[in-house]
């Protein structure tokens, strides 16, 4: 069997482990920490958003959650710019998302809708996603064109 399938077979089993053992919906401040949360500035507003690193994180995102801090959110981090590709399979929130160059420039914000297999997907190449409750963007007036501050070393 090569890499790519047991990478996806190893991505698959996570999942359900995660999901058999009700890992998923309720996640305390400290274990945000030990996941791994930064600190960034979206339109003036300062955020701890989850860190989705790893292929399996990546995966994860923020499927089988109920709610979502007001100010909460997800950054997947990617090792280099490129398309990237998402859709709301098994996500039970309504969510926007930003696609950020590594500049730290939006480049373009969609919404998402719950349990939806539709992709959204990415009209350049970036390295960074941010995941927001939907309408977030939009009522913190950040838009494309504006600038994510994200620590150097992300």
């Amino acid at each position: 069997m090569n890499k790519k399938w047991q990478r996806f077979f190893l991505i698959i089993l996570f999942v359900h482990i995660g999901i058999a053992s009700g890992g998923f919906d309720a996640v305390s401040r400290d274990e945000l920490k030990r996941k791994g949360v930064l600190s960034i500035n979206v339109a003036g507003t300062e955020l701890e958003v989850e860190l989705a690193v790893t292929p399996e994180e990546h995966v994860l995102g923020l499927m089988h959650r109920d709610t979502l801090e007001d100010n909460g959110g997800m950054l997947f981090i990617f090792p280099r710019e490129r398309i990237l590709s998402f859709w709301m399979k098994d996500t039970r929130i309504p969510l926007s998302i930003a696609f950020i160059k590594a500049d730290g420039r939006i480049v373009q914000i969609e919404s998402m809708k719950p349990y939806s297999l539709d992709t959204h997907v990415s009209r350049e190449k970036v390295k960074y996603a941010l995941e927001m409750n939907e309408g977030w963007f939009n009522a913190h007036k950040a838009k494309e064109g504006d600038t994510v501050k994200i620590p150097a070393g992300y």
